[in-house]
């Protein structure tokens, strides 16, 4: 009796561990040590996600982030359905080879092999003796739409030449399906956070952007500091901003690993949320896109603009003219330590150039690649469209804070140097209108976070 209570025991847990190890590690894909994501697009407030980097075994250098499925009805039907592949590629190796994808479908035992368009989402930078560039590999059209594709591989020429592709192993990268559940108007996508960043400036960017209308915020953390992603965690569990972690593809020191990164977190961010958000915020954490004169939301900010752009469209795009805010300039020392917009009320007279350093609101519906200044490619059906604006100041700018940085660039972007460009400034009360909300708004998290060197006046 025992003996058998003993291999009934074993049988069960033989079963146990055979279920359990098919959970863990039924959707994972090969070569690839990367936390299981159940849904995307969910809303936030669930365990942070950390993304791993798919690095294909070819010969091109390469570095996958995710893989969406894009069905939407804007892109060219010769091209729909797509897979659109988000990463980065040593960039002269891409310009020399061909590539394909080898789609993995359910229910269908052979993968199918077809041919990928490269499209580049950023300028790129120089790591180990490389010149990298960030790209979206577009597998498409799918030759199968009537059954769910859920594996994509990237393979070049010098692969097909070498290997045969239907027994040989490829790096199978998931493909996700956005949701579209719990639809907002605003949501905000912010291109990659590094190092540290002051907690008061986060709190107020977080607690200002929900003032204007934005229901979620999507952050990307690459090596924070502990203190920075306190916070980032806080706003996390309140479901008011997702916060993903994503470490280096190599380890390599220095800013311009992260700039790599940048565009292809806001791709991410995009193709994720592209079901559910109507409009996408592309700021970074030490700028904002401001609502000017009486307006005090994104709604009110794009119902202004409608109203005087002819023909109404259904997916326009907004680009917002910069301006500097810089920290060497007077300040209101009379508001309290804590709110930096109040205290910074003055700018640069002139504001950047058109084009340059602009911050834009987009159409997910609209954009198939997007920067983190503007959306770099149309939609296809709606290129020849009046799509995107150039905003007026009146409506609303970029206002951009930080320290004066003309000196680095003077030669490159012909910048008058600092000790010049400071001598010609303005004041603006334009933040000024925020300021009972944005303090009593502010009181509680900065409490909870025990943020209590600045004390806050009482209102």
């Amino acid at each position: 009796m025992k003996v058998r209570f003993v291999r009934l025991a074993m049988v069960l847990l033989g079963v146990t561990s055979v279920a359990i190890l098919y959970v863990l590690t039924k959707d994972k894909p090969m070569f690839v040590n990367r936390v299981k994501v159940k849904n995307f697009g969910l809303r936030p407030g669930g365990p942070v996600v950390t993304e791993r980097w798919f690095v294909p075994n070819i010969t091109t250098e390469m570095y996958i982030l995710s893989a969406y499925y894009d069905d939407r009805l804007t892109i060219d039907p010769k091209t729909r359905p797509a897979i659109r592949i988000i990463g980065m590629a040593d960039k002269n190796k891409v310009e020399k080879e061909k590539f394909s994808c080898i789609v993995t479908y359910e229910g269908i035992k052979s993968p199918i092999l077809q041919t990928i368009t490269v499209t580049d989402i950023g300028r790129g930078g120089s790591r180990h003796g490389k010149h990298f560039r960030e790209y979206i590999f577009v597998c498409a059209p799918l030759k199968f739409t009537s059954k769910k594709a859920i594996f994509v591989s990237v393979v070049d020429q010098t692969y097909l030449k070498q290997y045969n592709w239907e027994s040989h192993k490829q790096v199978c990268i998931p493909v996700r399906y956005p949701s579209n559940e719990n639809k907002v108007d605003f949501g905000s996508c912010v291109s990659i956070t590094y190092w540290t960043f002051d907690p008061y400036r986060i709190v107020e960017w977080v607690e200002l952007h929900k003032l204007w209308g934005v229901k979620e915020i999507n952050i990307y953390g690459s090596m924070v500091n502990q203190t920075t992603e306190r916070v980032f965690l806080y706003y996390h569990q309140q479901g008011v901003l997702t916060y993903t972690r994503v470490p280096r593809p190599m380890t390599e020191d220095g800013e311009i690993m992260f700039h790599l990164m940048a565009t292809p977190v806001l791709n991410d961010c995009m193709y994720k949320n592209m079901y559910r958000y109507g409009k996408i915020v592309i700021t970074d954490l030490d700028e904002m896109i401001v609502p000017r004169g009486n307006m005090m939301t994104y709604s009110e900010l794009i119902d202004a603009i409608e109203k005087e752009t002819k023909p109404r469209h259904p997916h326009r795009m907004y680009n917002f003219r910069n301006v500097y805010y810089f920290s060497e300039l007077p300040q209101n020392t009379s508001e309290p330590q804590v709110t930096l917009t109040l205290r910074q009320t003055y700018h640069l007279r002139e504001l950047t150039p058109v084009g340059t350093s602009t911050k834009s609101i987009i159409d997910p519906m609209a954009c198939r690649n997007v920067h983190n200044h503007y959306c770099w490619k149309i939609a296809e059906k709606l290129e020849k469209t009046r799509h995107s604006v150039q905003v007026h100041e009146k409506f609303g700018m970029n206002q951009h804070y930080k320290k004066c940085h003309f000196d680095k660039y003077a030669t490159a972007y012909h910048l008058p140097p600092c000790k010049e460009a400071l001598k010609n400034y303005t004041f603006d009360p334009t933040m000024l209108k925020f300021k009972t909300y944005l303090l009593r708004n502010i009181a509680k998290p900065l409490k909870d976070l025990q943020l209590v060197e600045r004390n806050l006046p009482s209102i």
